[in-house]
C-alpha cells in the first residue's frame, strides 16, 4: 500500500500540526511491526523485511522534518498523540480504554508543568515581576501535577497496564529505550529552574544522564533547557564545562538569584514548590515501583546497566523530604 503512493512528497508537504500526528503515526506502525517480529521470535532480517522499505524510509524522513530518536518517542506516544479527539493506542477493549487514560493523563500533568514553568521563567526573566504571585502559580501547579499522578498511583489497573505496555517497551532489534516519562523535558526544565544548582550538588549523575541521553526528549525542549544551562554559548550537543568540573553551575538558569533578592516569606514560598516537586518525583517513583518493579516487569525507559532505584530517585533532594 505505501509502496503504490508517493507518500514522500504528502508526508513533507503537510502543516506542521498534521505532520506531527503523521510521524506519531509512521512511528507507532514502525514499532508495532518490530515488536510483533520480536513476539513471533523472527531474524532481525526477517524483521526488517516486515517492517518494510517503503516505511522505514518514510520514518527516517520524519525524523529527518522533526529531529528525534528513530523509534516511537515519549513525544510521540505523548506529546504529539491526539489522545482526545482520535487516540492512538495498541489495545481494544478495557485495556484500550486504559491505555488512552494513561496518555491523556500524562497529556494533564504536562500540561500542569508548563504552567509552573512559565510562572518560574517569569519570575526568573521578568523585571518586577510578581515573585509571591508567580510561586502561588507554580505551586498550584506543581500540586496539579501530583494530584493527576495520585490518581495512576490509586486508580490504574497494573493487569490492564501490563496488556498495553508490552508494545512500548525496548525497541527489539535496535537496544533503544522505550518511550519513558523520565524523558519528560518539562520534569528537567521544572527541576532546573526550582533547583537547579542544589540538584547538581546532591545528584550531579541527573544531569549526565540527561545530556547522556538527550536524544530520547522531545528535542525542541530539551535544548531549550541545555541553552539555559549554556551560558557560555556553547552547542547544546556538548557537555558543558560545569558539568565537567571546569566551572561553576550557571546559577543564572534558575531562580536562585532572583530569590535572594527577596524576604523570608517568600522563601518559604519556595520551598513549598521544592516540597511539591520532591513529592511528585517520589509519587512517580512509588507509582513506577508499584506497576512495574512489584509484578516483575522491566522499567521501559532504564538500561541493563542501571540501576533501578537510582534512576527512579535521581530528582530527590535530602533537604526537601519531610
Amino acid at each position: 500500500m505505501i509502496a503504490s503512493t508517493d507518500y514522500e512528497v504528502q508526508l513533507l508537504n503537510l502543516p506542521q500540526p498534521d505532520f506531527s500526528i503523521a510521524k506519531t503515526d509512521i512511528h507507532y506502525l514502525v514499532n508495532c511491526a518490530y515488536q510483533m517480529s520480536a513476539f513471533a521470535g523472527l531474524h532481525p532480517v526477517e524483521a526488517e523485511l516486515t517492517v518494510g522499505e517503503e516505511l522505514s524510509r518514510l520514518a527516517r524522513l520524519s525524523c529527518h522534518r522533526q529531529p528525534s530518536i528513530e523509534v516511537l518517542s515519549y513525544e510521540d506516544m505523548i506529546l504529539a498523540n491526539p489522545v482526545q479527539s482520535d487516540p492512538r493506542v495498541y489495545c481494544l477493549g478495557a485495556a484500550g480504554v486504559e491505555e488512552r487514560d494513561f496518555c491523556l493523563g500524562h497529556q494533564l500533568i504536562e500540561s500542569e508543568l508548563q504552567l509552573a514553568i512559565d510562572a518560574l521563567l517569569e519570575l526568573r526573566d521578568a523585571a518586577g515581576a510578581d515573585a509571591r504571585e508567580c510561586l502561588a502559580v507554580c505551586l498550584e501547579h506543581l500540586e496539579s501535577a501530583n494530584y493527576v499522578l495520585t490518581r495512576f498511583y490509586e486508580h490504574m489497573s497494573p493487569d490492564l497496564f501490563g496488556q498495553f505496555r508490552v508494545f512500548y517497551g525496548k525497541k527489539p532489534y535496535k537496544n533503544r529505550l522505550g518511550p519513558s516519562g523520565r524523558f519528560s523535558a518539562r520534569i528537567v526544565a521544572v527541576s532546573v529552574l526550582l533547583v537547579g544548582e542544589e540538584l547538581f550538588q546532591q545528584k550531579p549523575q541527573f544531569y549526565r544522564d540527561v545530556y547522556r541521553l538527550s536524544e530520547y526528549y522531545p528535542q525542541g525542549f530539551i535544548h531549550e533547557v541545555f541553552r539555559w544551562l549554556s551560558p557560555d554559548n556553547r552547542s547544546a550537543e556538548l557537555t558543558p564545562t560545569w558539568l565537567e568540573g571546569k566551572a561553576d553551575f550557571p546559577r543564572s538558569a534558575t531562580i536562585s538569584p532572583v530569590m535572594e533578592r527577596h524576604g523570608n516569606g517568600i522563601g518559604k514560598l519556595r520551598a513549598s514548590c521544592v516540597y511539591a516537586l520532591d513529592q511528585f518525583t517520589r509519587m512517580h517513583r512509588i507509582t513506577a515501583l508499584k506497576h512495574t518493579v512489584e509484578p516483575g516487569r522491566p522499567i521501559i525507559g532504564v538500561e541493563a546497566s542501571e540501576s533501578i532505584e537510582v534512576v527512579l530517585s535521581q530528582r530527590l533532594l535530602t533537604a526537601a523530604r519531610p
